[in-house]
C-alpha cells in the first residue's frame, strides 16, 4: 500500500485530473493494494477497449491480437492515458453514426482521466467535414511541414503545454525510428485498401481513417524531435483495431496473404521497438536468447 501513504505518490496523485483524483480517493478510502488497483484499472480498460473491437472490427480475432501486442502492454506503462482512450476510443462508432455530441461527451469524460484524449475531437471534426481527398492531401502537406520544420513547431507546441520535463529531458533529435517508419507503413496500407475497397460505405471509413493515419504520420515525424509526441501517437495507433480488419476484409488481390503476414508484423514489431527502447527485461534481466 506505499502510493496509498507515501507522501510523494499522495502529492503526484492528487494532481493529476480531476476524475483520476476521485478514483485515487476511493482506493485510498477502501484501502486498496497497488497490486488491486492495477487489476481494477487494467479491467475497466480491457472492458473498454473490448467493447470498441465487439462493435466495430470485421474481424475480432486480428483486432484481438494487434490489441494484445501493442497497446496493452503499453497500458501499464502509461494507465491513466489508456484508461481514458479506452473511454474516448467509443467515439469512433459515434461519429460514424452522426452522433457528434455524444461524441464529444464520451471525450470529454476520457478527459477526467487524461487530458490528452482531447486530441480526439480531432478524428470527429475530420469525419463531419468528410471531404476526404482535401483532408488527406492537407495533412500530408502538413506532414512534410513537420518533417522540414519540426523542432520549431514541437518548441512552440510544449510552450503552449506549459514548461515541464518534456522540455529539458526528452529532446531527442534521432534521424530514425521504426516507430515513425510504422506509422508511414500503416497510412500507405490503409490508404491503398481505401482505394482497393469495393463497399461504397466501408470505402467511406476508410477514407475517414486513411486520414487519422497521415495524422498519424506528421506525430510520428514529430517523434524524431521530442519523446512527448509518442502520447499522441498512442491515442491515433488505436484506430488500427479496426482499420487493418475493415482493409484486409474489403480487399481481393493476388498477394493478399503475404500482405496479410506483413500485418501481423506490425505489432509484433512494435511490441519489440517497445521492450527495446524501454530496455525492460534487456539491459537488467536480458532476454531469454541473451543469457
Amino acid at each position: 500500500n506505499e502510493y496509498l501513504h507515501n507522501s510523494i505518490y499522495s502529492f503526484q496523485f492528487t494532481h493529476f485530473e480531476y476524475g483520476f483524483q476521485v478514483l485515487y480517493n476511493i482506493f485510498h478510502k477502501l484501502n486498496i493494494s497497488s497490486q488491486l488497483m492495477l487489476i481494477i484499472i487494467s479491467s475497466i480498460t480491457m472492458f473498454g477497449f473490448a467493447y470498441f473491437i465487439y462493435k466495430n472490427s470485421k474481424n475480432v480475432y486480428l483486432s484481438t491480437f494487434i490489441f494484445a501486442c501493442m497497446l496493452y502492454p503499453n497500458s501499464f506503462n502509461i494507465m491513466r492515458q489508456y484508461l481514458a482512450l479506452s473511454i474516448a476510443i467509443n467515439s469512433y462508432q459515434l461519429a460514424i453514426k452522426g452522433k457528434y455530441f455524444k461524441g464529444m461527451l464520451l471525450i470529454g469524460i476520457g478527459a477526467l482521466f487524461h487530458t490528452t484524449v482531447l486530441l480526439l475531437v480531432i478524428p470527429l471534426v475530420l469525419y463531419y467535414v468528410k471531404k476526404w481527398k482535401l483532408q488527406r492531401n492537407t495533412i500530408i502537406i502538413v506532414d512534410v511541414l513537420c518533417l522540414f520544420f519540426g523542432t520549431f513547431i514541437v518548441n512552440k507546441l510544449l510552450i503552449l503545454l506549459g514548461k515541464s520535463y518534456y522540455i529539458v529531458g526528452y529532446n531527442v533529435e534521432r534521424l530514425f525510428r521504426l516507430t515513425t517508419l510504422i506509422t508511414i507503413i500503416i497510412a500507405l496500407l490503409i490508404w491503398y485498401f481505401a482505394r482497393k475497397a469495393t463497399d461504397e460505405e466501408d470505402k467511406q471509413i476508410l477514407n475517414y481513417l486513411t486520414c487519422i493515419s497521415f495524422l498519424n504520420v506528421g506525430c510520428g515525424i514529430l517523434y524524431l524531435k521530442y519523446e512527448f509526441m509518442s502520447r499522441i501517437i498512442e491515442l491515433l495507433n488505436s484506430f488500427i483495431l479496426v482499420s487493418i480488419p475493415l482493409g484486409l476484409s474489403q480487399t481481393k488481390f493476388y498477394y493478399k496473404p503475404l500482405v496479410k503476414i506483413g500485418v501481423y508484423c506490425i505489432p509484433f514489431l512494435l511490441m519489440l521497438n517497445a521492450v527495446f527502447n524501454s530496455g525492460s527485461g534487456i539491459e537488467i534481466y536480458k532476454m531469454f536468447f541473451m543469457t
